[in-house]
């Protein structure tokens, strides 16, 4: 199984009225996909002047001829993007602009065509240069911004009323194809790829092809539900298995990039985890409670509030908490306050209030510290910096005087689910301490490109074993 990363108008059935009886098929059918083909061509002229096609150029690092060796390259890619706002800002994909030395946005095609033209055939849009204002990994988001005014712009809709079985389009430029339109439907909402994912995602069998990234999943209303970004498929091309960012997270982060440069997200110091069947059972927790702290941080604000391990937590701010990610993201904006947990521990029920405070993180400036020439691993597809007392500055926390701290990754998560992300501190392959990026190439390079490495990391905080390829 691969995930990709890629880069819908919702039509009313109609139904007989209550008491009426079904008109034939003979004369119902015309009528009817003539309403639906007359609606989606509505909403394909309404949606399309607000989408965009991001074109990029970035360094890459490709293996040489020799044993070892790798050159620099500079190549091109493209993904899609949404006008959300008429003076220029644009949303997209963290992964289409990332380590990107140049971006471009091309525009819509006219419409209708200029005067005097009659082929079918149109002119390219104009071509503008745009700057990346911000780049939020965590959700893949970001959030670019082109020169004028007085642009056409696609509004957010609210993902949280969206419902399995909705029809949806989704909109963007598939394998190049600018300003293209597929149907389908909402296969579910809030999924998480793997247990613990910081990112939940609206699925889709709407056909999203490489291209896609950052394109508009769109509701029968005009609104974007979603922000398009991979599909899961063993040849890399849609097989009914599209994820697109729900629209009230895209918004939140582009609104917080907007006015910080940067996502600001308040935390308590405590690991949230989704209570299971499984772990209900193992733990002996009513099948009711859905939010475990699995971790509370020495030191942190949970701990000072009395919180331990274990503790359920059930409301936050008297709003009920169904999943370990939705407290997470409910404590996000409210960095800087206090705010009061219900609190299960063992037969006894409390609140507990604790302050929120701003979680320290640096991943999209180690991306400008880095260059690949100094910093490329090319066998892990990452940029790699020595953890310098400046770099150390931008972490959550450290562990031990020397690592690498991984800026930036090309590389896919493997096939078993492991793959570095930006932040993560390399401490030691396979049992070995990692002292520079050049030492963590030669650990790399010693390995066959079929071998496996055991990788041992901090991310967040936290300690984990990555089993990753050397090749």
């Amino acid at each position: 199984m691969r995930f990709v990363l890629l880069p819908l108008l919702v039509l009313s059935l109609v139904h007989p009225a209550h008491g009426q009886s079904a008109p034939t098929e003979e004369a119902s059918a015309p009528s009817s996909f003539a309403r639906l083909s007359d609606a989606a061509q509505s909403l394909a002229q309404q949606v399309r002047r607000a989408v965009v096609q991001v074109k990029v150029r970035r360094v890459e690092g490709l293996q040489g001829s020799g044993e070892g060796s790798t050159q620099l390259a500079e190549v091109s890619g493209s993904g899609s993007g949404v006008i959300v706002d008429s003076t220029g800002f644009i949303v997209t994909n963290a992964h289409v602009v990332s380590e990107a030395t140049e971006v471009w946005v091309q525009r819509a095609t006219p419409t209708p065509p200029p005067p005097g033209e009659k082929s079918i055939l149109r002119r390219r849009g104009s071509l503008l240069k745009a700057e990346v204002v911000g780049i939020d990994p965590e959700t893949d988001v970001a959030v670019l911004d082109v020169p004028g005014t007085d642009y056409p712009t696609l509004p957010f809709g609210n993902s949280d009323r969206l419902r399995r079985g909705q029809v949806v389009f989704a909109f963007g430029s598939p394998m190049g194809l600018e300003n293209s339109m597929t149907m389908g439907i909402v296969s579910a909402t809030a999924r998480q790829m793997r247990p613990g994912d910081p990112m939940v995602y609206v699925q889709t069998d709407t056909p999203i092809n490489p291209g896609n990234s950052g394109g508009p999943l769109v509701n029968q209303d005009g609104e974007m539900v979603g922000l398009n970004t991979f599909n899961v498929s063993q040849s890399g091309e849609s097989a009914g298995l599209g994820f697109a960012g729900p629209s009230n997270i895209v918004e939140a982060v582009y609104r917080q990039i907007r006015a910080h440069g940067s996502v600001r997200r308040g935390v308590i110091g405590a690991n949230a985890q989704t209570v299971t069947p499984e772990l209900a059972q193992t733990l002996s927790l009513s099948q009711g409670y859905r939010v475990i702290l699995a971790d509370v941080y020495p030191g942190s604000p949970a701990e000072r509030a009395g919180l331990r391990p274990g503790d359920v937590v059930t409301h936050l701010n008297g709003e009920r908490m169904h999943n370990g990610r939705e407290l997470d993201v409910n404590l996000y904006p409210k960095a800087g306050t206090t705010v009061t947990l219900g609190i299960v521990r063992e037969d006894s029920t409390f609140e507990a209030r604790v302050p929120v405070v701003q979680r320290r993180g640096g991943s999209a400036r180690f991306a400008e510290m880095a260059t690949p020439e100094e910093h490329l691993v090319a066998r892990l597809g990452i940029l790699g910096l020595p953890l310098t007392d400046e770099v150390a500055k931008h972490l959550s926390s450290q562990r031990l005087p020397s690592g690498v701290v991984v800026a930036a990754s090309n590389r896919p998560p493997a096939p078993w689910g492991d793959g570095l992300q930006p932040g993560d501190v390399i401490y030691t392959i396979d049992g070995q301490r990692v002292e520079s990026p050049s030492a963590l190439r030669s650990l790399i390079d010693a390995k066959a490109p079929d071998d496996r490495v055991l990788a041992h990391v901090l991310r967040d905080g936290t300690m984990h074993y990555l089993v990753l390829p050397a090749g």
